[in-house]
């Protein structure tokens, strides 16, 4: 009897699930850059017609979209980018703040010397500018999502990975007030210092100040 080789058994399920979280990702990020701006209507069959793909895992990403706050849905009928409101963007400032410097610390230890090199290279991004609300805020996101990779922490990466869209789109306009602006600059400097020299505490100090918290 001459064995034959099986082709591998595809999961179905996971590969499901793959393409809701691209999708949800794909229409987060539409919503974050305002291509799809509040107010505008997403009917799940076109987008899946666009996207060549069936309605199931466009209704998974909206449903999870709506989660966190970037749609709400209005059964058979459509989903409409929410807006967002001053208080929104305060609570996501602070949220965005304590997350940052936690991760902070969880990934200080743990960079090796390129990391170290490729995430000053990034802070230094955000100081670039502190007057272009939508630079600073994109560049921050960079440092932290990087940042967030390397916490060796699971949980972490997945709270990021759930919340990053919500906070780029809250923030991506919030100006950092011009009396804060030379400390968030010096906050930069001491950040990137502080992981150059592995020090955990001085770094989330650091990182709390960048989002001029303290």
């Amino acid at each position: 009897m001459v064995d034959v080789e099986r082709p591998p058994r595809v999961d179905i399920a996971a590969r499901k699930q793959l393409l809701a979280e691209g999708l949800f990702h794909l229409i987060g990020e539409r919503i974050v850059s305002g291509e799809l701006a509040p107010g505008a209507r997403i009917r799940d069959s076109e987008l899946a017609a666009e996207l060549s793909v069936s309605r199931t895992p466009v209704r998974e990403a909206l449903q999870r979209l709506e989660r966190i706050g970037l749609v709400m849905m209005y059964p058979s009928r459509y989903t409409e980018v929410s807006s967002v409101t001053p208080d929104q963007v305060e609570t996501a400032h602070i949220f965005a703040g304590l997350q940052a410097s936690l991760i902070v610390r969880l990934a200080c230890p743990r960079l090796k010397p390129g990391e170290v090199k490729t995430v000053g290279r990034l802070i230094r991004a955000v100081a670039a500018d502190v007057s272009d609300p939508v630079s600073t805020s994109s560049a921050r996101r960079a440092v932290i999502e990087y940042l967030a990779a390397r916490t060796d922490n699971a949980l972490q990466q997945a709270v990021i990975d759930e919340a990053s869209l919500a906070l780029a789109r809250a923030l991506k306009t919030h100006e950092v007030p011009v009396e804060r602006r030379p400390s968030v600059i010096s906050a930069c400097a001491e950040l990137e210092d502080a992981l150059q020299r592995g020090e955990a505490d001085a770094a989330e100090q650091a990182c709390r100040r960048m989002y001029w918290l303290v």
